[in-house]
């Protein structure tokens, strides 16, 4: 029975990454953001923060996090937007396990975020003089890290999309701008005022951004304590993991086309 779920899980894996594969140009429309915001917004905004070395980089690193969050932000909502469509409900007649049909979408979304932010995060490491084996390679995990807890956090959100899709949109559009406005993705705590700076302190895309700079070596001062960061972010993901399959064998049916 595990087999045949593995199996079925398997399969239904390479077809969803056959169809998010299936636009080039989407592809290249996450990577062309990066650019602009990087060439223009960056270079801006590095004119401007002229108290801080190297803030390009930072606002750089910033952004590769702000693509991996967007990422799986797509991953949650299409969890969503299968329900709605009616595909949910052939999922779940599926040989195929309620917890493995919520690994393969965090799986699907980690392997679409790896796709989107890896030229990115290679040529800021290389534009940086910080490319290495090593800071590839963690900065990786970091992001894979990031885009589980973000993945499981909006799969659990989607239990909410079943009573009343408005409410979801709402709630997710709200998190994600606080999430992305009260961060360290642009900023770093040291140059906030104490108020901004304890919610930003509060909020986990803070340590996801300040660990990933810390993992790459980015001479920036001061970033949140590294050791913290990595709890934080281990937290995060178990939390989240646990929420994502706790609400899916419980609470997720199949709703009505709309």
């Amino acid at each position: 029975m595990m087999k045949a779920g593995l199996g079925t899980m398997a399969s239904l894996l390479a077809f969803d990454l056959r169809e998010a594969f299936d636009s080039p140009l989407w592809v290249a429309y996450f990577w062309l953001f990066f650019a602009f915001q990087f060439a223009v917004y960056g270079s801006l905004m590095s004119r401007l923060v002229v108290s801080m070395d190297h803030y390009l980089f930072y606002y750089g690193t910033g952004l590769i996090v702000l693509l991996s969050f967007n990422v799986a932000s797509w991953a949650g909502r299409r969890f969503v937007e299968s329900a709605h469509e009616g595909r949910l409900r052939y999922l779940l007649s599926l040989p195929l396990g309620r917890n493995e049909l919520f690994f393969e979408q965090v799986v699907l979304g980690v392997a679409v975020n790896l796709s989107r932010v890896m030229p990115p995060l290679v040529f800021v490491l290389w534009a940086s003089h910080l490319l290495t084996a090593g800071a590839l390679l963690y900065s990786v995990l970091v992001l894979s890290l990031t885009a589980v807890g973000i993945i499981g956090l909006m799969v659990s959100l989607s239990v909410i999309a079943f009573r009343s899709f408005d409410m979801y949109s709402a709630i997710v559009a709200a998190a994600s701008a606080l999430l992305i406005r009260f961060s360290t993705l642009y900023y770093p705590v040291s140059s906030m005022t104490p108020a901004y700076g304890d919610v930003a302190s509060a909020n986990p895309l803070s340590y996801g951004a300040d660990l990933f700079r810390a993992v790459i070596g980015l001479d920036v001062s001061p970033l949140l304590d590294p050791r913290v960061a990595l709890a934080v972010m281990l937290a995060l993901c178990v939390g989240t993991v646990f929420m994502g399959t706790f609400f899916m064998s419980r609470m997720v049916e199949g709703v009505k086309s709309s």
